[in-house]
């Protein structure tokens, strides 16, 4: 009786990821057919949504107990941290506070209009705008930076600019925006003192847990030959000086150099799953690669993911926005992520249907990289 309860717990989590496949993909669909705020009104905010992924967060948990994954503590800790994400996520979608404060120069502001219902909300302390600066490219009329020079409560000076928050009491103050006659300023307010430590808390879980992982997968001369190559890419990339003031951070560089290894290695899978259809001679040995080389891909992709979250978060006061490059790179992270649990899902002990996995798996990859950008559009669209 208890072996069928656990079959039917694992059949739920399973069911559900692909369930929340289906919704993830049509949302971004629906977007571009309707908007962006349309598909976060009946999506992404939805009570359902929130409680679909507390359903899956609660069942995995069940199903993790029924494993006894305790006693594989690499692999619990890595489950343990998406759990604190998950948590740290609903605690800021119950209890975080967003909004804006206009100043203009020289004048004295005590409220904020919160984002949810355009009401006023009091701060615990002033703010004045003292200057508000734009700093230009050397010879050229393209903005470097937007600061805003603040004084809290007639004691303290501090500036806020794209990618330099300014913290006091639990609030969190961004650069958003600035009018057209250069005298006021704009910030982003974002007040959520316990959502922030948890979801934090699940970030350092994840990289202890991935590195733990990796090195008992692959070795030290593995995750050597993974970093040799991520390490060139982030190089080449930090070499960029971007224009747009908010890539103007060394999370920039990060966040890409392990996503496009991640990448090139889902390549590699792909070209060596067809290969393996074609040579049952080679298909064995491939599949004791790629198996072993899936824990890097997937886990490149994951910090990737989280890196570009710590920066949103950074930027614009929220780890995840739903654009449809985001839902995409998670959608890739879910599907590369299934074939992991070849001892819950039988059918990827099969060298043969692994390879053909991989193969249609690549669809979401090229949907990430080249779909959304030529299809659907959004913020992290290039064309």
């Amino acid at each position: 009786m208890a072996l069928f309860t656990t079959k039917r717990i694992k059949q739920n989590v399973f069911v559900t990821v692909a369930f929340l496949l289906l919704i993830l993909a049509s949302a971004t669909v629906l977007e571009k057919f309707y908007s962006t705020e349309w598909v976060k009104d009946h999506v992404y905010g939805a009570w359902w949504f929130v409680v679909l992924w507390a359903y899956l967060a609660i069942f995995s948990f069940i199903y993790i107990l029924c494993c006894k994954l305790w006693h594989k503590p690499a692999i619990f800790l890595l489950h343990c941290a998406f759990g604190a994400i998950l948590l740290g996520a609903l605690i800021t979608y119950v209890s975080a506070e967003r909004g804006y404060l206009h100043i203009r120069q020289g004048e004295t502001e005590t409220n904020f209009i919160t984002e949810k219902d355009q009401k006023e909300k009091p701060l615990p302390f002033d703010i004045k705008l003292v200057l508000f600066d734009i700093e230009y490219h050397p010879s050229t009329d393209e903005p470097a930076d937007y600061i805003s020079f603040l004084k809290v409560d007639e004691n303290e000076m501090c500036r806020v600019s794209m990618n330099q928050i300014f913290r006091k009491s639990g609030y969190r103050f961004y650069q958003y925006d600035y009018d057209q006659d250069e005298m006021g300023t704009v910030l982003l307010v974002n007040y959520d003192p316990l959502g922030i430590g948890v979801t934090y808390t699940g970030y350092l879980l994840l990289a202890i847990s991935m590195i733990w992982l990796l090195w008992m997968r692959i070795g030290w001369k593995g995750i050597l030959w993974i970093f040799i190559p991520t390490a060139a890419v982030w190089l080449y990339i930090s070499q960029i000086n971007p224009m747009t003031p908010v890539l103007r951070t060394p999370m920039l560089a990060a966040h890409v150099s392990v996503i496009m290894v991640s990448y090139a290695l889902f390549v590699s899978f792909t070209i060596t799953g067809i290969i393996s259809l074609c040579s049952s001679k080679l298909c064995e040995k491939f599949y004791h690669w790629n198996t072993k080389l899936l824990y890097p891909a997937v886990f490149l992709l994951a910090a990737g993911i989280f890196i570009g979250a710590v920066w949103a978060n950074i930027s614009w006061g929220r780890y995840w926005g739903w654009d449809a490059k985001e839902t995409w790179a998670l959608i890739t992270l879910l599907v590369y992520a299934i074939p992991m649990h070849r001892k819950s899902i039988p059918i990827f002990k099969n060298p043969r249907k692994f390879h053909i996995y991989c193969i249609i798996a690549f669809l979401a990859v090229s949907m990430t990289f080249f779909g959304v950008t030529y299809l659907l559009g959004g913020i992290h669209s290039y064309v």
